[in-house]
């Protein structure tokens, strides 16, 4: 791996940061959140460290930001106690209260998040080595997707209002639908998006009267737990608690709970899992569950996304999107191209403009103006990626763009490896990085059946004209969730439903369908309307 490093990365790392993005870690102490009261912690503390190091010299430190509490299991108990006597059977204040005054709770915290959006937006920067417009990014398009995931329930709710006709055995039959709450969540956030994916779990489940335990990502923790006043102050007691720690001490303390039935068997107290990351760790935490067919599972998991380059596509705009749905922060995406199949005719000229288009960004800090190339969050990341492109290499891939692999400690320059064929694990495994592996085919059937028998199906991207494209097109949409025509792979507008194939998830997020996900339908019928009306209708 030696031959990897370059020394002269070395300089792209400050001996200071800009006085305007320095943390003091003295405001960042142990704490948490539970029963409605933000709690300092005097137990054992992990200090939280940025791969976005300092340099003294030719030697890097990691910057110190602040210090996580390291939860106990009995501490994890104490937010699943909290978590029953919020939820109470559905009865609690929370889940019972009517659906405008969890709106206007909703309403006050997006407020107050998005009064903090550059105190979090500069954690995101230092914690996980997201750019400053993207980390600023993620907390404003966090904030619009509360609030416009507010606006779809409130459509939703009219929809609760209408009266349903149907007949049966020559009766008319007249009905309601409602949305009712699942009952206690466990929302577990990626370190890719800590705020954004975050929320995008604990509001939905919020909004249909839910309670949340959420268990906050190891990168981007302290970004976080900036947000423990607001769920303070906009929440009834126990209705959300924020847990830092060591998930392998903290989430099976969580999930293993459990109570009685009616016959007095033990059944989890956790009803819903909402998470996001590898399938490793979801079957992990299933497995913690006392009673998994009773769990709803809200997953998003690994993906392999390819891009598929046919011979009538327009190269200069496939390459440019390409390299920015593959490479956005670094490749650190779930959506990202993951595999890049392109045909022989033009595969020489394709891969040019990539790696043209790759050799032009920009490696530095993230605060550095027009950085495209940050450090990466994970102590072992370059060795990971590193050991993905020996083995390409090894088996007769190609890096062709310059320097592409190389670097030092956080910061690696992204590497466009031609002529990825079977064999190779780059053609199968999820990278998760700064790698754009390419692939040539001559026939579109083979990429059917690579995707055919990859175990992720996500989404896919296909370059081409419509005439030609169509047919591979449809036949695409049999093996994953969403196909991108002429487009970059992607998780938004957040209006589209966001779901997965295959081992790539499990349920559907965005505004609508996240409110469906963390609710269940209840119909009541009557044959007479007005019987209906008089049972439904809410006094006062």
């Amino acid at each position: 791996m030696s031959t990897w490093n370059d020394d002269s990365f070395l300089s792209l790392f400050p001996e200071a940061p800009p006085a305007k993005v320095r943390i003091d870690p003295a405001q960042h102490s142990p704490r948490w959140l539970v029963d409605g009261a933000m709690r300092p912690f005097t137990g054992p503390a992990r200090e939280v460290r940025s791969r976005v190091a300092t340099r003294t010299g030719t030697t890097l430190s990691a910057t110190l930001l602040g210090h996580e509490a390291q939860l106990t299991a009995d501490d994890a108990k104490l937010a699943v106690a909290a978590a029953q006597r919020a939820w109470n059977n559905g009865e609690g204040e929370w889940p019972s209260a009517h659906v405008e005054t969890r709106i206007a709770a909703v309403e006050r915290f997006a407020a107050a998040v998005e009064a903090k959006t550059d105190e979090i937006a500069t954690l995101l920067m230092w914690e996980i080595g997201k750019p400053w417009a993207s980390s600023r990014d993620e907390v404003t398009r966090s904030v619009d997707y509360i609030r416009n995931t507010v606006v779809e329930l409130q459509r939703l709710r009219q929809h609760d209002l209408s009266v349903q006709l149907g007949t049966a055995g020559g009766k008319k039959h007249f009905a309601r639908t409602h949305r009712r709450a699942l009952g206690v969540v466990l929302c577990v956030a990626p370190f890719n998006y800590p705020v954004n994916e975050f929320l995008t779990t604990v509001i939905p489940a919020l909004l249909m009267g839910n309670v949340v335990i959420a268990k906050t990502p190891r990168f981007g923790v302290l970004a976080n737990l900036v947000l423990l006043e607001a769920f303070r102050d906009c929440f009834p007691k126990g209705v959300v608690s924020l847990l830092p720690g060591d998930g392998r001490v903290v989430i099976p303390a969580v999930m293993s709970a459990t109570e009685q039935d009616v016959a007095g068997n033990p059944t989890g107290v956790v009803h819903v899992l909402a998470f996001i990351g590898s399938e490793g760790a979801a079957n992990a935490i299933m497995r913690a569950h006392p009673t998994p067919i009773t769990l709803h599972k809200i997953l998003g998991l690994g993906a392999k996304n390819p891009a598929v380059v046919l011979p009538d596509a327009d190269l200069d705009a496939a390459a440019a999107a390409i390299v920015k749905g593959g490479l956005g922060f670094n490749g650190q995406r779930c959506t990202a191209e993951k595999i890049v199949f392109v045909h022989r005719s033009v595969a020489d000229a394709f891969t040019a403009k990539v790696a043209a288009r790759v050799d032009a960004l920009k490696a530095g800090m993230p605060w550095d103006e027009g950085v495209g190339i940050t450090p990466l969050p994970e102590e072992t990341k370059l060795e990971t990626m590193r050991a993905l492109i020996d083995d390409a290499v090894s088996k007769g891939a190609t890096v062709v763009n310059t320097n592409g692999g190389r670097g030092a400690f956080s910061i690696m320059r992204p590497a466009v490896v031609a002529g990825v064929k079977p064999g190779m694990r780059l053609l199968h495994e999820e990278q998760f990085g700064p790698i754009i592996p390419i692939s040539t085919f001559d026939d579109a059937e083979a990429v059917l059946d690579w995707q055919r028998r990859s175990p992720f199906g996500q989404q896919s991207a296909v370059w081409g004209k419509a005439e030609t494209a169509r047919a591979f097109v449809r036949k695409f949409t049999r093996f994953v969730a969403r196909v991108n025509l002429n487009d970059v792979c992607q998780r938004g507008p957040d209006s589209f439903g966001f779901s997965a194939a295959d081992k790539s998830g499990f349920g559907t997020l965005s505004l609508k369908e996240a409110l469906l996900s963390f609710s269940r339908p209840v119909l009541v019928q009557a044959q007479d309307q007005s019987v209906l009306d008089a049972f439904l209708s809410r006094p006062g």
